[in-house]
């Protein structure tokens, strides 16, 4: 990955910086031995061009009442129309679109959003819009329906006592505030006291035996007490099995330390946690991010969002990628304050340290690999050169007033860079136009999660991961043996690319040679396997090396090479005959494809337990069963149908 593209103003402004540079001065650079020192030598000359970097506070907020309005009388009417779907995507148009000043105008879309919502089933999110439309002022003289309709609403959850109360306010304000006519609103309120006797009186028979309202669950972090982490000189840490895994054990569950949507999925995605968006909420002041809740944007607009808001369209038309736009989200979702205090503790962290902190601690992810020494001088430049320009979006907001000349941060920026680019992992959700169509893996973000970091690769993986939102789950997709390496793949699999082709594009991105099983014993890709060469597995005592057997061969007994042992290759085909392999095969095909998949993943791992018992890797047949295992785990994380059969 690279902090920036070619389109936008930065690779410009970068050429043209770059051209100020006088030989001695790039030699002054490259001799230079700490990121501290390399921001600040490029940070004091970056006024030579500065006027070139146009990275300023958006004025155009996107906010539009007339567009607003015109959204709104679109839902009003698909509503009376009984089109609740569209008529909400109208309604969350008119939301995202309305400006901040014009209160009542949103009151009343709350309201009609409210009672959509009502219609549609979604309880908690229409009781949140009613009481925003209380709080942006909704006329008094007409919020006695409000009332009423939260008191039904909390009817219908069994809370009688708050149902009780919103009754009462509901009367209160009918006999206020009301706009009916006396004997209209003596009715109504003759009605309601009816209705507020009946739920009382449910709620002293029934309170004693209701259990009290649960609370929203916190996330719990899981890593299975299977996996543990290794360390030495050459490969730095990394996650082995400390007993035999079998495949489908789920391993490890994390939510990440920082995460951010590629631009694309900004308007539709939360910015907070990766949901699709179907009730939206939005920053006030702009439309470049949406959220799902009021809960998700609270916690965005109180931290990152303050301060990236106004300037994220001026970074996405830089040409920064989401390498850069996650480094800054690492800094901007804390305060200075919290960085500031643990500055010079940062270079004594150790391991028995860091490995009890949680995920959102910024010493968790402080000493991951950041491969400072094989990165090329002109690289570092560019580098060194983004972290200036992100660090002046925290200097324009304000972000630290109180050491504007420290360069601290711009440390941390640059240190962030490397960090991100050789850690982070896209955080994707499976795509499909129709529900019986194959879906694709689509990344819409990307995210720094502190323990999968620490997984290594292998073109040959042993787990696969998938996405809940912004949680990452990770799943064994084969026999693990205690004291073997866990691995998970960065990208090239030895199925479907050869050996100098992964080997190439590992060491461009990640900066290492692959020395992997797959990649020592120069695995053929599927199409290069010869499906009539079975590589069984030695029966000899301790003995668990491949013998080669050709199909055409009448031979029945095989020398082990390794051993000497003589296999019975008869016993051995006799074995997997017995298996039934094919028959099992298509039971688990059939249940992934009726969406059965955790039936479905028990019966992939049943087969690849058999075989590993007969068979050694690389064959076409485990490769297959890995392969369904993936689909099945992909579709049990974050999906999305474009056109689904109630829309069609």
């Amino acid at each position: 990955m690279e902090v920036t593209t070619a389109k936008g103003y930065f690779h410009t402004y970068a050429i043209k910086f770059r051209s100020t540079i006088k030989p001695e001065e790039f030699e002054q650079f490259a001799s230079l031995s700490t990121d501290w020192e390399r921001f600040t030598f490029v940070n004091e000359l970056k006024w030579r061009v500065v006027n070139d970097l146009p990275l300023e506070h958006s004025l155009d907020s996107g906010k539009c009442l007339v567009k607003a309005l015109d959204h709104k009388a679109n839902g009003d009417r698909l509503q009376r129309n009984k089109d609740w779907l569209n008529a909400l995507k109208c309604y969350n148009l008119c939301y995202l679109l309305l400006p901040e000043e014009n209160v009542l105008e949103k009151a009343h879309l709350l309201d009609n959003r409210s009672q959509l919502l009502l219609n549609l089933g979604k309880l908690d999110q229409s009781l949140e819009d009613a009481d925003r439309a209380i709080v942006y002022g909704y006329p008094e003289e007409q919020l006695s329906m409000i009332w009423e309709r939260k008191a039904r609403i909390y009817q219908s959850k069994k809370d009688f006592k708050t149902a009780v109360e919103c009754f009462d306010k509901a009367i209160h304000y009918l006999t206020v505030h009301s706009s009916l006519t006396p004997e209209h609103r003596d009715k109504r309120i003759e009605e309601l006291k009816k209705l507020v006797d009946a739920v009382y009186y449910q709620y002293k028979n029934v309170q004693k035996y209701l259990e009290p309202p649960k609370g929203s669950r916190t996330f719990q972090p899981h890593l299975d007490g299977s996996v543990q982490y290794d360390s030495t000189e050459k490969e730095g840490r990394f996650a082995t099995a400390k007993t035999d895994i079998r495949p489908n054990q789920t391993i490890l569950k994390e939510n990440p330390h920082a995460a951010t949507l590629l631009k694309e999925y900004s308007g539709t995605h939360c910015s907070d946690c990766f949901e699709r968006i179907n009730v939206l909420y939005c920053c006030p002041d702009c439309t470049d991010v949406v959220f799902c809740s009021g809960r998700c944007e609270k916690n965005g607009c109180a931290s990152y969002h303050r301060y990236e808001c106004g300037y994220l369209r001026s970074l996405w038309n830089s040409g920064a990628t989401i390498v850069s736009l996650l480094t800054l989200r690492v800094i901007t979702q804390k305060p200075y304050s919290y960085f500031d205090k643990m500055r010079h503790n940062l270079s004594s962290l150790t391991t028995s340290l860091t490995d009890k902190l949680p995920n959102e601690d910024y010493r968790k992810i402080f000493n991951l690999v950041t491969h400072s020494d094989k990165r090329s001088t002109e690289d570092y430049f560019i580098w060194t050169l983004m972290a200036t320009m992100l660090n002046t979006v925290l200097t324009m907001t304000s972000y630290n007033t109180e050491k504007q000349n420290d360069n601290f941060l711009g440390y941390l920026l640059l240190h962030n860079l490397q960090i991100i680019n050789y850690n982070a992992h896209d955080v994707s959700e499976i795509q499909r136009k129709h529900s019986n169509e194959a879906g694709v893996s689509v990344a819409i973000g990307a995210a720094l999660y502190p323990m999968l970091a620490l997984f290594n690769h292998s073109c040959d993986p042993g787990i696969v991961r998938y996405f809940s939102g912004k949680t990452v789950h990770v799943r064994t997709i084969k026999n693990i043996a205690a004291g073997t390496i866990i691995a998970e793949n960065y990208g090239p699999l030895y199925s479907r690319m050869s050996r100098p082709e992964r080997r190439k594009s590992l060491a461009t991105n990640y900066m290492f040679e692959c020395n992997c099983h797959a990649c020592d014993a120069d695995f053929p890709t599927c199409a290069n396997m010869i499906h009539s060469l079975i590589r069984f597995r030695c029966t000899g005592t301790g003995c668990q090396e491949a013998v080669l057997y050709n199909l055409h061969s009448d031979c029945q007994g095989v020398r082990c090479g390794a051993c000497g042992h003589i296999v019975d290759i008869g016993d051995r085909i006799r074995k997997l005959r017995e298996a039934n392999m094919i028959g099992r095969f298509n039971e688990a095909s059939h249940l992934y494809h009726v969406g059965l998949f955790e039936h479905a993943l028990s019966k992939y791992a049943a087969i690849m337990m058999i075989m590993d018992q007969v068979l050694v890797p690389p064959y076409r047949d485990y490769h297959m069963c890995q392969q369904g295992m993936r689909r099945c785990c992909l579709e049990l994380g974050s999906c999305y149908i474009s056109r689904p059969i109630s829309e069609q």
